[in-house]
């Protein structure tokens, strides 16, 4: 009994705690007054002075405008244990003192405190007393914890303060803060907005000791985080508070059986696993020939499991073989950049035309795409199905010339389906006996279920007789079940041969040199192969031998199936081209991008809570 409720205690304090990550939590104060819809801080000051000793005094004076609807009073709420980022093993708490309240304006300011937990939440008014209209509050405090000593990069000593936390549940208007330090300020940076906004402040500035900081307005659910740096050994000796996590041992019953159990179960069935992925997902091979070539004779098919051995350069592509199913064959992955060889390989063929539009910026190139419309390319029977799937999103109904950009969306909505014909592509050529993308779902299927059955045994276990390690094992069996998922798809002998030869023609893309071709004997070999160089991710290499070698003054074709802006071996020209060639003429993705200063946002700085009214 005495273990069930210790465990049940713990869930609901991790339960709590999900509430509060990043230190933005919410706390669970009391709702708002049910007709309290145009409740609002008209007026919200915040005074604060920050002491050697790591405390901070604070002074709140703020309106709050009860309107027509009358209410006890106001309620604030504050942080008072908070997970660290980076630091599994500890809480960070901030202590609150000598709390107390007085309302200029006549209200009620007794003072009620309610412990939350993780917050602390205090009641301003007299529950027997209501009050509306503007009324003016001013409450004062000390808060222990705050400072953090040698964040920055440089070890100087931050403040890194959610001073308005995002659970205030009515809008807040002219927010001010004022900061008082122990020594000048180094930098000052606010940011406002909701959980995780980087966006600045309307106003931050810092003069001498004293760092200020505004905001017009913040509607509920907005936070305001600032962040002030001082010299290293401003705050000495005002170390963080931190106390120790609440820890799943006894939980788990690491130290008795169920330990051992665990590791018999995770180590004897992920060796299991492994040999079974090894065996069943090992590449089989004709026995007794040299890599990439095929037996003459039926009785000498002799197959077994594929030895890792040497393959000589090749400098043609495997007959037959079109990049996109290269590509796939190459790593067992129908990738984007396979579609993105399969686009560049039809217009090589003939099938569309790649014009680069006059005056787009070279950060933001643009192209038309143009339909073929000759007898021999206008009629798309004869292609393999990813082919004509790739068409028919470029070339929607009967347009002949699209824009690159809109026919984007379209082409991104048939990539699955362009991905799934290339898999049925290498099977159809008896490469794989199965889809690669089906062998490891179906891994990836079983592991999830037994990830599952894991999870539940460890919280069935932990709970009734304090071994949930022996779950944990299983869970860990089906992590390796998921990873094992990778090498679980095998090749064909067949697969293994035409491997070899692709493996032989990629060595030659990303090795050869602008002095080792014969560009008179050769016909545009530029072109001919850039769509396996593409699926290889060899097409930069591939790409300069050939402009270092029209620099060069050799004869190197110009391709007729790309038209740009400038003359094609030029480093301009060059350079929208690679764009194109890179992305399949689709813009990349945006990438988003410690210390307060580097990548700061609402809620990431120590401290928070909100407010409202009662």
């Amino acid at each position: 009994m005495h273990r069930l409720r210790f465990l049940s205690r713990t869930l609901l304090a991790l339960a709590l705690l999900t509430v509060v990550a990043l230190g933005v939590q919410i706390a669970a104060a009391p709702s708002a007054h049910a007709d309290s819809e145009d409740w609002a801080i008209t007026r919200y000051d915040v005074q604060a002075q920050a002491q050697p000793d790591g405390t901070l005094d604070v002074q709140l004076d703020f309106d709050f405008d009860f309107g027509d609807d009358e209410g006890h009073g106001p309620y604030l709420t504050f942080i008072t244990r908070q997970e660290i980022e980076g630091d599994p093993d500890h809480y960070r708490l901030l202590e609150y003192s000598d709390i107390t309240a007085t309302s200029p304006s006549g209200a009620p300011a007794e003072v009620r405190q309610e412990d939350e937990g993780t917050a602390l939440a205090i009641y301003i008014g007299d529950e027997d007393v209501e009050v509306d209209g503007v009324q003016q509050y001013q409450v004062s405090y000390t808060v222990t914890g705050i400072p953090t000593p040698g964040a920055g990069a440089d070890g100087s000593d931050e403040i890194y303060w959610n001073v308005i936390g995002s659970g205030w549940e009515v809008p807040l208007q002219e927010v001010t803060v004022s900061l008082a330090g122990p020594a000048d300020v180094l930098e000052v940076a606010c940011y406002t907005g909701r959980v995780g906004s980087d966006r600045s402040c309307e106003q931050h500035a810092a003069t001498d000791a004293v760092a200020t900081f505004g905001q017009q307005r913040l509607d509920e659910g907005q936070g305001m985080s600032i962040v002030v740096a001082y010299p290293p050994g401003t705050f000495d000796g005002a170390a963080p508070i931190l106390v120790d996590r609440v820890t799943w041992g006894s939980f788990m019953g690491w130290t008795g059986p169920a330990g051992i159990v665990a590791a018999l179960v995770a180590l004897l069935g992920g060796a299991g696993v492994v040999w079974r992925a090894r065996t069943r997902g090992r590449d089989r091979a004709y026995l007794g020939l040299t890599p990439g070539l095929f037996p003459t004779a039926a009785g000498a098919r002799r197959v077994g499991p594929a030895r890792r051995r040497p393959v000589a350069v090749q400098f043609t592509p495997p007959d037959g073989v079109r990049p996109g199913a290269a590509g796939t064959l190459l790593d067992e992955v129908a990738n984007i950049h396979d579609v993105h060889a399969t686009i560049i390989d039809l217009a090589v063929r003939g099938y569309l035309t790649i014009v680069e539009k006059d005056g787009a910026d070279k950060d933001t190139k643009a192209w038309d795409l143009h339909r073929a419309t000759d007898a021999d390319h206008a009629d798309w029977t004869g292609l393999a199905p990813f082919e004509e799937t790739v068409l028919r999103a470029l070339f929607p109904g009967s347009a002949t010339v699209v824009d690159m950009k809109a026919a984007g969306p379209e082409l991104a909505a048939s990539m699955s389906q362009a991905q799934a014909e290339l898999y049925d592509r290498v099977v159809e050529r008896k490469w794989f006996a199965a889809s690669p993308q089906l062998v490891r779902r179906r891994w990836a299927g079983w592991g999830a279920l037994v990830l599952v059955a894991g999870v539940a045994l460890t919280v069935a276990l932990g709970l009734t007789i304090g071994a949930g390690a022996v779950g944990l094992g299983v869970v860990l069996l089906g992590i390796v079940v998921l990873c094992s998922a990778v090498a679980a798809p095998a090749r064909t002998a067949a697969g293994t041969a035409v491997l070899a030869q692709t493996l032989g023609f990629k060595k030659y893309l990303e090795t050869a040199e602008a002095e080792q071709l014969r560009f008179e004997e050769t016909e545009d070999i530029f072109s001919r192969y850039l769509p396996y160089a593409i699926a290889f991710g060899v097409a930069e290499h591939w790409t300069n031998v050939f402009a270092e070698a029209a620099a060069a003054g050799h004869p190197v074709a110009t391709p007729t199936w790309y038209v740009g802006a400038s003359s094609f071996w030029t480093a301009g020209a060059m350079e929208s081209f690679t764009q194109f060639t890179s992305t399949g003429g689709m813009a990349a993705a945006p990438t988003s991008s410690g210390s307060g200063f580097s990548g700061g946002s609402v809620g990431a700085g120590v401290g928070g809570g909100g407010g409202g009214g009662w």
